[in-house]
């Protein structure tokens, strides 16, 4: 390789550390990359940039807004709640009708409005079942990824690796060339996600279930002892009971600096000792009521007048990284932090210490009148009940009216005679415009609603993917494994580059593994001597939706991980067996396009 080739080999292993790490966010990796690759000479300012303009940046875009307005208006509630009416109250139809919407409409919304406004019918349906929520959120979520793969439009990383395919001198992926293999994906994926979930995964009780009224799990809190507590001066043990099934268990105790541990013996309650405890909801919120005893930022409350609202940390919240202890969401929004949760796990360490990760569930408690303000932030996602999301009907008939019109076009633009008249990032934008035009949202929702950090990330991967072009990188990358699979033919290399994506994808976000390997796919079909290289782009885009074996792999897996009361294993005993069904599946479709 050249220098400037091992140049830019450091700089996408530098950037793959970084995603991997989270030590930096998306969009400062893809400042990062445009400024050096355009500072360094390897590309041009005008090809760095040059992302900014690509088709999948501006469809990608739209789509944030088009799913924005169908979510706000409450279109998808609507059309969800009447599908579920024809189940009949049948059990298992209910659970499958769900799984299957989800995946139907991911096809054409984005899949993280999808799951969250399903996260309240997910409640709904597990009252009805009598099951833990956990029995429905992961397949629910998996469904949502499966049906990504429906269009073109359907996921994020489809456009991008059309986008960058085009950039690399491939054709662009057709709106519904993914289609024949993703249904066969969806018909056998949506059914395996629900029986390898009812087989394989373990009861979680969550704070979800509990607040829809189901037996309740356990959760952390942290609370400070008042000089005029009553509980100053009696016995820890006696003050906690840990054999009391509606009582509170002391995990620790802060004091002056030091901390105790269980067994207490007979140390006693002493004024400003912070105590992390575990226990339900209502046992806590009397706790503070009666007991002197003060919540997180050391601010006293009326539990009579409050409302509980649950908060989800969005995957690209500016807070993430944050100790819960600095947070200032009573200053900000009028909300107050009673406990967080993580998964199934129970921390030994103060909860004011833990350092926020996307997917935390964190339970605030506030007046109605900060409703609204936890609305407008984008660093969290409220898992809202239908009596705190009115259906605004007209403006949802409206939205469905669009999606529609948007629907239309684009089957007409897949004809030949009118394809060059009707692109999908014009119909997209149409639609966009639509929805703000219309009132489904306004300009300033509009604006908010869109991923800018994903939209910065993806014109700098593009950037790079440019200069790994420009440098003969990808080629060198495509001889190497074509030379290491050359005994396994076409098929084989293309079941295995399908393989190290979904093994990539894992752990780095699927918009980077869109992008960089799209190029490296192109290279690949050249050297194999395949004139067409759809095949392996398609590879990668499938490579980018197989992300089932870990939360990480996908943002709808981290949304659902809190209030799912889920563990990271959990993901790979369910999920890793999918993945596995999905790439067999994947690589055979592909195969007979070779």
């Amino acid at each position: 390789m050249t220098p400037a080739a091992i140049f830019v080999a450091l700089v996408t292993v530098v950037a793959l550390g970084l995603l991997i790490t989270g030590i930096a966010s998306l969009d400062l990796v893809g400042l990062g990359l445009v400024i050096l690759l355009a500072v360094s000479g390897i590309i041009s300012m005008g090809d760095a940039l040059g992302g900014f303009s690509n088709d999948a940046v501006i469809t990608l875009a739209g789509l944030y807004v088009i799913g924005e307005g169908l979510s706000h208006t409450g279109a998808l509630n609507f059309v969800a709640h009447h599908l579920l009416d024809l189940s009949k109250g049948n059990h298992k139809r209910l659970l499958y009708s769900l799984c299957t919407l989800a995946a139907l409409i991911s096809g054409l919304a984005s899949n993280t409005a999808v799951v969250l406004v399903f996260l309240p019918l997910a409640v709904e349906i597990a009252r009805r079942l009598e099951v833990e929520v956990s029995r429905i959120l992961m397949p629910m979520a998996f469904s949502s990824i499966l049906g990504g793969t429906l269009t073109l439009v359907g996921s994020t990383t489809n456009l991008l690796t059309s986008g960058s395919g085009v950039q690399a001198g491939a054709e662009p992926l057709g709106l519904f060339t993914m289609t024949p293999i993703a249904v066969v994906l969806c018909l056998i994926g949506v059914p395996l996600s629900v029986i390898l979930t009812e087989r394989l995964l373990p009861n979680r009780r969550t704070l979800t279930t509990s607040l829809a009224g189901t037996p309740m799990r356990e959760f952390v809190t942290e609370l400070t002892v008042g000089p005029d507590s009553p509980l100053v001066g009696q016995e820890l043990e006696a003050s906690f009971q840990s054999d009391d099934a509606d009582g509170a268990k002391a995990l620790m105790i802060a004091r002056e600096g030091n901390v105790l541990w269980p067994p207490y013996g007979h140390n006693r309650v002493e004024a400003g000792d912070t105590i992390m405890l575990r226990g339900k909801v209502e046992r806590l919120l009397s706790l503070q009521a009666s007991m002197g005893l003060e919540f997180l930022g050391d601010t006293r409350f009326d539990p009579r007048t409050m409302q509980l609202f649950e908060l989800v940390l969005a995957p690209s919240s500016t807070l993430v990284g944050i100790r819960l202890g600095d947070l200032h969401l009573w200053r900000d929004f009028g909300v107050l932090v009673v406990a967080v949760l993580r998964g199934d796990h129970h921390y030994r360490q103060l909860a004011s210490n833990l350092h926020l990760r996307p997917g935390d569930v964190l339970l605030v408690c506030g007046p109605e009148s900060s409703e609204a303000k936890i609305e407008r932030s984008q660093d969290f996602y409220r898992i809202a009940t239908d009596e705190h999301n009115p259906l605004l009907k007209q403006a949802a008939r409206r939205s469905l009216q669009i999606l529609g019109a948007v629907i239309a076009l684009f089957v007409l633009g897949t004809l030949p005679a009118l394809k060059p008249f009707i692109p999908i990032p014009l119909v997209v934008l149409a639609g966009a415009i639509a929805m703000v035009g219309a009132r489904c949202i306004n300009t300033r929702r509009a604006y908010r609603c869109i991923g800018w950090p994903v939209l910065i990330f993806v014109v700098g991967a593009l950037a790079l993917g440019e200069a790994m072009q420009a440098t003969g990188l990808s080629d060198s990358i495509a001889s190497g494994i074509v030379g290491s699979m050359s005994s396994f033919g076409p098929g084989g290399t293309l079941a295995g580059l399908l393989l190290a994506g979904t093994l990539l994808n894992q752990v780095v976000s699927p918009y980077a593994v869109s992008v960089l390997l799209a190029p490296i796919a192109i290279s690949t079909a050249h050297s194999l001597g395949i004139p067409d290289p759809t095949p392996f782009v398609l590879a990668v885009a499938f490579a980018g939706s197989n992300a089932f074996a870990t939360p990480l792999g996908h943002q709808v897996n981290l949304l659902v991980l809190g209030p799912g009361g889920y563990r990271y294993s959990d993901f790979l005993r369910v999920g890793a067996p999918l993945a596995i069904v999905y790439w067999l599946i994947a690589s055979f479709g592909l195969s007979l396009y070779l």
